[in-house]
């Protein structure tokens, strides 16, 4: 694992992100998911939230 890897590594860490099922918040839970966090997303439209959900099990968070 390269040094900036390790320095950046966010596994086994938990992130919350509100408003997360699009904009800016959902790019922010793909870095961070993609980083090894889990992610917890956190939206008032339930249907953008789904859509949000998806696409991050799509790639792999």
């Amino acid at each position: 694992m390269s040094n900036i890897k390790k320095l950046l590594d966010l596994g086994g860490k938990k992130a919350l992100i509100t408003g997360g099922s699009r904009g800016l918040e959902l790019q922010i839970a793909e870095a961070l998911g993609e980083m090894g966090a889990s992610v917890v997303l956190s939206a008032r439209k339930e249907d953008e939230l789904a859509e949000a959900v998806k696409h991050l099990k799509g790639l792999g968070i």
